[in-house]
Formats: C-alpha cells, sequence, structure tokens
C-alpha cells in the first residue's frame, strides 16, 4: 500500500519545477475558447501540454512515496546499489519496491538463510536457483525434506529456459523417478575414505575415540587402494562385504598377487596383518572378525542401508548418470532428496555423504586451469542443511570461493550449526557475505540473527513542554490604596538529542517479520527489509512441460574404465 506522509518531506523549486508549472499554465490557457475556439482538437492539445508538466510534478512526488508491505516490521534500509547485468536478485526492497542484487563478485563470498520452517527459506532459494537456471548456470540443490512440489518447480524452471535435457534428479525415495548415482567411484581413495568416515561419529573432544574412528578411515583407504589397484569399480554393496567378511578382504589380496600388483599385495597384506590371529583349531593366521568389527565400529552394517531396497536401486551403480564432477564443469542442474521424514537415519548419512562428494569436487575443479572451471559460478544451495552438516563444512567455503563455486546453506535454527561446536558455526556465518534472516523460531537463534546484523548509531530524541498560569486578586482594602489583581503566564520547552548504539534490528522485531519478508544484510553494514518474489508457472505451461521423468543415458561408463567388482558374483569371495 502507499504511505502519503513521506509526500510531506518534497520541496518544490528550481528551475525545471518553474519550467514545469508555467508548462502546466500553457496547457491550460491553450483550452480558452477565446483564443483557440472550443474544438476537440484544441482540448487534446491543451491537456497534452498540461500533462507534459504534469509528469514533472508526478515524478517529484512518485520518488517519495513508499510502497509498503502492510506489516509490522519497519526498518530503514540503506539505499540499494544500481542494478547490473549479471547481478543477483534478491528481492525488492520494502518501502521502495526497488530491486536488491548483489554483484557476482561479492555472490562469490557465498551466502547463508537462516529462518523457520515454513516462512520463506525455500522460497529465496527458487528465486535464486532460477536465475541461475536461466542465466546457464550450474546447480546443486540438497533439499533435506522432500517435497514432490520442489521437484516439478524446478521441472519447470529448466523447461521454461529451455534446459530440460540438463536436469538430473537423485531420489531414493522414488528409484523410477531418480537417476543414477554412487559417490564412491570419483576420486582417489583418501577421498573416498573421508566421504565413508563422516558416517562415522566425531571424535575430536576425546582422543582415544579419535585415534579409532582415524583408524578405520585409514583401513577403509587401504580397501579401496587395493580395489582400484585390482582394477576394479565398487559400490556401496561391494564395499559393505568388504568391510565386514574376511574371506572378501583374503580374496581382494590373491587378486592383487594373481594380476602382478606385487606392491600393492605387500601393502595390502601388511595391513591385513594386523587383523590376523592364530586359528586354536588348525594353527593357521586368519582374518579376526571381531576384529573386523571393532575396527569399523559398524560401519559396514550402516553402508547396509544404501546397497539394497530403494536406495540400492539408486545407488548400486557402477555407471552413475549423476556424477558431481561432471555436473559441476557441465553446467548442469543436480537436485538430491534426502528423504528424511521416512527413512531419516538413511537420509542423514547419504546427506553427508554427498557433501564429501562435493568437497572432492571443488578440490578438484580449483586444480583445472581457469578456463576449464565453471565460467557463471556454480551454485549449490543446501536446504535444511542441519540434518546432514559435518566438519567437513568448515574449509568448504574458503576453497569453494577459488574454484568459482557459490555455497548458499539453509538451515532453521543457531543450533543446526553447533552440534559439531561453535567453530564451525562461527566458519560458515563467518564465510558467508550475504546473510539472509527470516522469521527464526526460538529466542537463541533471534539473538544470534540480531548480532549478526549487528548494531548501529541511533538518535533518540527527548522533547519536553510546559506551561503555566498564574492570577492574583486583591481586597477591597487594597484596592483602595491603589493595588490592582495582577496575573501571570509562562511557557518553556526543550530538545534533546542522544547517541547511543543498539541493535540494527533486535530480536523482538525479527519475530514480526512476515511470510516472504526478510532482512539482507550485505558485507556487514548494508542493511535491508526485503520482500521475496515467488516463482508460479501458470496450468498452460505446467501441462505443456508436463511432469517430470528422468532422463536414462545409454551411453554412460564405468569410471575409469574399471570392471565392475560385483563381489557376491566371484567365486571363493563369500564362504
Amino acid at each position: 500500500m502507499i504511505d502519503f506522509r513521506d509526500v510531506d518531506d518534497v520541496n518544490f523549486g528550481g528551475a525545471l519545477d518553474a519550467l514545469a508549472l508555467l508548462v502546466v499554465i500553457a496547457g491550460g490557457f491553450a483550452t480558452l475558447p477565446s483564443l483557440y475556439g472550443s474544438t476537440p482538437l484544441a482540448l487534446a492539445f491543451g491537456g497534452a501540454v498540461a500533462a507534459i508538466g504534469g509528469l514533472r510534478f508526478g515524478w517529484r512526488i512518485g520518488a517519495k512515496l513508499r510502497l509498503t508491505h502492510g506489516g509490522d516490521f519497519d526498518i530503514n534500509s540503506h539505499s540499494p546499489p544500481p542494478v547490473e547485468p549479471g547481478d543477483i536478485r534478491l528481492g525488492f526492497v520494502a518501502h521502495s519496491m526497488q530491486e536488491l542484487s548483489v554483484t557476482q563478485k561479492a555472490w562469490k563470498q557465498h551466502a547463508m538463510v537462516v529462518g523457520k520452517s515454513g516462512v520463506g527459506k525455500t522460497v529465496m532459494g527458487s528465486w535464486l536457483m532460477m536465475q541461475q537456471i536461466a542465466a546457464g548456470g550450474g546447480l546443486l540443490w540438497i533439499d533435506g525434506k522432500v517435497d514432490p512440489d520442489n521437484i516439478e518447480m524446478l521441472h519447470h524452471m529448466c523447461c521454461w529456459a529451455g534446459r530440460g535435457d540438463d536436469l538430473l534428479i537423485v531420489n531414493p525415495g522414488t528409484p523410477s523417478e531418480s537417476n543414477s548415482y554412487n559417490p564412491l567411484l570419483a576420486g582417489d581413495a583418501d577421498e573416498i575414505a573421508s566421504r565413508l568416515g563422516a558416517l562415522l561419529p566425531e571424535a575430536a573432544a576425546n582422543a582415544a575415540a579419535d585415534y579409532y574412528r582415524s583408524t578405520a578411515i585409514n583401513a577403509i583407504a587401504s580397501i579401496v587402494a587395493a580395489t582400484r589397484a585390482a582394477g576394479y569399480a565398487i559400490t556401496f554393496e561391494d564395499m559393505g562385504i568388504l568391510l565386514t567378511r574376511p574371506s572378501a578382504l583374503e580374496w581382494l589380496l590373491a587378486e592383487l598377487r594373481k594380476k602382478g600388483r606385487a606392491e600393492q599385495a605387500m601393502q595390502f597384506g601388511l595391513f591385513l596383518d594386523q587383523l590376523r590371529q592364530r586359528d586354536r583349531k588348525t594353527g593357521a593366521d586368519v582374518l579376526d572378525q571381531d576384529g573386523l568389527r571393532k575396527m569399523f565400529g559398524g560401519l559396514g552394517a550402516r553402508l547396509g542401508q544404501f546397497s539394497g531396497g530403494d536406495f540400492g536401486a539408486v545407488m548400486n551403480t557402477y555407471a552413475p548418470e549423476a556424477q558431481m564432477k561432471e555436473v559441476v564443469r557441465q553446467g548442469r542442474v543436480l537436485y538430491l532428496a534426502l528423504p528424511t521424514m521416512g527413512k531419516g537415519e538413511a537420509a542423514s548419512a547419504l546427506g553427508k555423504i554427498v557433501i564429501g562428494d562435493f568437497r572432492s569436487t571443488v578440490a578438484a575443479i580449483q586444480k583445472l586451469p581457469k578456463s576449464e572451471r565453471p565460467q557463471r559460478p556454480f551454485l549449490g544451495f543446501f536446504d535444511e542443511a542441519g540434518s546432514y552438516v559435518t566438519q567437513a563444512w568448515s574449509r568448504m567455503f574458503e576453497q569453494a570461493r577459488s574454484a568459482n563455486l557459490v555455497m548458499c546453506p539453509a538451515f532453521q535454527t543457531k543450533g543446526n550449526l553447533g552440534v559439531l561446536g561453535d567453530e564451525l558455526r562461527g566458519m560458515v556465518s563467518g564465510n558467508t557475505d550475504t546473510k539472509i534472516f527470516f522469521r527464526p523460531g526460538e529466542p537463541e537463534t533471534e539473538a544470534w540473527c540480531a548480532d549478526m546484523i549487528g548494531k548501529e548509531t541511533q538518535a533518540v530524541h527527548t522533547h519536553s513542554e510546559s506551561e503555566g498560569a498564574s492570577a492574583r486578586g486583591v481586597s477591597i482594602h487594597e484596592r483602595g490604596r491603589g493595588v490592582t489583581d495582577s496575573q501571570s503566564a509562562s511557557r518553556s520547552a526543550s530538545h534533546s538529542v542522544t547517541l547511543r548504539k543498539d541493535y540494527a534490528v533486535s530480536a523482538d522485531e525479527l519475530k514480526k517479520l512476515g511470510e516472504g519478508e526478510c532482512v539482507v544484510s550485505l558485507a556487514g553494514h548494508r542493511i535491508y527489509h526485503v520482500l521475496v518474489p515467488r516463482i508460479t508457472f501458470d496450468d498452460d505451461f505446467a501441462e505443456r512441460a508436463g511432469p517430470f521423468r528422468p532422463r536414462h543415458s545409454a551411453d554412460v561408463q564405468t569410471s575409469d574404465g574399471l570392471e565392475p567388482l560385483r563381489i557376491l558374483q566371484r567365486p571363493g569371495a563369500i564362504h
């Protein structure tokens, strides 16, 4: 709605305003019958001349009118910078309805979105992703709540931009509507071990537990390196068996020797010797089943979640259609659904593995010549990131910037980032120049957001006025002596201004934000009250686009030309 109070601040004057006034008056004279007659042509000419002058006054007044959202939230937004081609648009400043944008250089300093469920985080994400897709950029969207409408929305965005073939959907909850994905193929042995290590409990505060965790990760790296040396690609099913079956490890050692990989066989044999003990019945040295279980801490059982059922249908592949590095290099669009409601533990574990895959991709892109990196910054939007955050986040922001990748996590509470320690929360908030705050859902998060928005110098005006009057009558005796009645009046006013530092947006004010409203902080010192546009497509376009159907590629090859392991089919591997 329009607030006319600001019109009081308009001061007319100067040569241009005087000229505009003369033009309006001239238009009025042009309609006088005594000068030009009363023909319709004369009236039209006079009205046109007057309108030219009126446009000047209309522009002056319109520049001061504020288009307000009608809500309870109100702050003094800074003046937005001019929008340049290629800028990323965040929404509209509430009081002026001017577009707020950030340059691509500033956008590469990363962003974060905070707010309770249902207040507009995904709407903001959709607005950002629509721009990314329309500009031909690449996108990774990890969705921690799996709304089928989000998949259709992304499908419509890609179709609208003519990029329907660029869309890949990884949806373990619905294999029939999913592309295939296997994060155990790309990267070296240490990188794959790091991804799987994310499933082990963090133990930085406990030296003994940290030792066993590091030992398990190193053991996984040894096994992966052995499979690579033997020329095999692996899936979660293969890895789960190798971590739990001594006979499978013995088979792998024999394969290395049979294929003439003497050095790798020696190294792998030294690793297995740590797990050997003498069999009391036969006197032979055999791998200890309990030793395996203790070393990997149940990781093999966790991997079993991805080797069967719906997850297995999507992820037990040796030739995945969705390959993270190629998605980034080719600027494709990848949506990864985490079914956290129905399969919470498996979904959270998958999210952590995918983040590990993304981190390895960032490192790989960093090593490429600048000419081979994404030309437009690749966008990673991590919705409901609190359900799959890991320590790997702490360094990704710094690495991604130089690789021309933008990270934008969205989460609900301060505690979502605090589960792994204050350092991680500080790394995320300290490495994001664009901060977007929707209505928080609990007091600690409200206070944290207010602290990040910061304080400003505010002027507190105090004005006071007072007045008084008195009257005094005299007696008849006094009148006889010439004394008369008397009266007096007084009035005083004072005004003082006190400067003080206070929150630019307090925790209580953040509670007043409505749906689709947010506070945007740019570079830590410019603050805006922003309204976020909602992306919708009409029924006619949705019908023409049709429902999403995954496009399955027929020419996908096994990673690096490796042979599929399929360990269950290998004679002697399982007994």
